[in-house]
């Protein structure tokens, strides 16, 4: 009963200074207003129908951030160990191809080195 007196007042008063084409627009934000709010109201309520107290919450979400972080750095130390892996590799590969001849003749001097 408030509300729609409050309501009428105010459209009195902007048609009586002249802001009478305003009604409408007034009207439909004072409804959208009451809309969000509302939405505002569900979702706050939902946190607090969980019975999870605050603080519960805040921990678990700190301990998932916790994990992320953990499995983020566990991802990032596999994919250097494979690059350097990979570095290593191509750097015996390049090697090997360009001293074949080097290759065959230090071995050589190991077994020789190895008979003394």
């Amino acid at each position: 009963m408030q509300r729609s007196f409050v309501m009428k007042t105010e459209s009195l008063a902007l048609d009586s200074l002249g802001f009478c084409s305003y009604i409408s627009e007034v009207k439909e934000v004072l409804q959208e207003c009451k809309t969000v709010a509302l939405k505002r109201r569900k979702a706050s309520s939902r946190l607090e129908n969980l019975g999870i107290p605050e603080e519960e919450l805040l921990r678990q979400q700190q301990e998932l951030f916790a994990k992320a972080r953990q499995q983020q750095a566990e991802l990032a130390q596999q994919e250097w160990l494979q690059m350097q892996q990979a570095a290593h590799q191509a750097q015996l590969a390049a090697s090997a191809t360009s001293n074949p001849l080097n290759k065959a003749g230090s071995s050589q001097d190991e077994d020789e080195e190895d008979d003394v």
